[in-house]
């Protein structure tokens, strides 16, 4: 853990010490800037800390006694740096992918979103962004497979906390539970052609249950009538391991850090005091209709194309823009809006001789 923060603030003083990076600094946080990269530093006590931390190092930590075995818990850390190194390593991806495929019996997720960031009021995806198609596939796999039980808690869509706009902060991006398991399905048909209608709506009745996040009550909404948010990245795989982290399952190439428990009695403990409770208020078979999501596998919710925009998206982006001279794409850059890795998005190719 610590050698993974000590990266992230030499990131931070490659950016503050450099040329444009000290005018930056002096600039109001406020200010729209199409910079990708934006590094302030804030200190306290003002003119008493110093800058930057002191950068770990073994010797700082002090010794102690090993655990009794009977008192260790495996935990296995995953962490991805995204674009604050050179390299973009992203080894928690592969991590998390490889819990996905591992699971025998059940895989319980408790997560903000599945789907992309969309145009604030709209279903349209921000323009390069895509749904996470590696997660769904190894999900959409165990379950055809292996007979897998998928359980999901989302958070309602456009839950916006008080005063701010959805270009500020919003913790649903805007999919239904519906769109969740459509995207789920899909995958499972690209990987096996040979499923048939009727095995599919099997596996969306059976198999895979979706939900948006409710209180003990069954509300989704606060009493000023805004949606009841869910931002955890939490999933357990068969009651015996689970991830608690930053990393969300939707794209977006941010640096991220968690940590796997295995250990079943610990998990079991987690779930008794977290999972059970939050599925027991939420769940509903009524958030998930087995036709809609049927009737939805040939919806294309991806992003367009960052390069051949269509003109309705963009007066929908211009519509949702909050800051006048700024647009969404803009702030996707910046990360006012979290629009992923570049590495993940389609159709960033330059313009091909079919499209000629």
């Amino acid at each position: 853990g610590h050698l993974f923060v000590n990266e992230q603030w030499h990131f931070i003083e490659r950016m503050q010490n450099s040329f444009c990076g000290y005018f930056i600094d002096k600039l109001p946080d406020s200010l729209p800037m199409a910079l990708k990269s934006r590094v302030t530093v804030s200190e306290f006590p003002p003119n008493l800390a110093s800058e930057y931390p002191p950068v770990y190092r073994k010797a700082l930590v002090p010794k102690i006694m090993p655990l009794r075995s009977e008192l260790q818990v495996p935990i296995i850390s995953m962490g991805r740096y995204g674009k604050l190194t050179r390299f973009g390593q992203r080894p928690s991806d592969d991590g998390i992918l490889a819990m996905l495929g591992s699971a025998k019996t059940i895989i319980r997720l408790a997560v903000q979103d599945l789907g992309p960031v969309c145009i604030p009021g709209t279903k349209i995806t921000v323009p390069g962004c895509i749904w996470p198609h590696e997660y769904l596939s190894e999900i959409g796999r165990v379950i055809w497979e292996k007979g897998v039980d998928v359980e999901i808690i989302l958070s309602n869509p456009n839950s916006i906390p008080g005063g701010l706009t959805a270009t500020e902060a919003n913790y649903g991006n805007g999919w239904s539970c519906v769109d969740v398991a459509a995207e789920i399905i899909k995958e499972i048909r690209k990987q096996f052609p040979d499923a048939n209608d009727a095995a599919l709506r099997e596996k969306v009745s059976e198999n895979l249950r979706v939900c948006f996040l409710r209180s003990k009550q069954g509300q989704q909404k606060w009493e000023d009538g805004m949606s009841i948010g869910l931002h955890s990245k939490h999933f357990i795989v068969d009651d015996v391991c689970c991830y608690i982290g930053s990393q969300n399952l939707y794209i977006c190439d941010l640096a991220e850090w968690g940590l796997v428990i295995d250990h079943a009695e610990k998990v079991q403990s987690l779930m008794d005091e977290y999972w059970h409770p939050l599925w027991s208020a939420s769940y509903t078979p009524d958030d998930c209709d087995v036709q809609a999501v049927m009737d939805g596998l040939k919806i294309d919710r991806d992003g367009e194309n960052v390069h051949y925009i269509s003109d309705e998206t963009k007066e929908k982006m211009e519509l949702a823009n909050p800051t006048p001279g700024m647009n969404l794409m803009q702030m996707g850059a910046q990360g006012g809006v979290k629009t992923g890795n570049p590495e993940y998005y389609h159709h960033t190719d330059e313009k091909s001789e079919e499209d000629s």
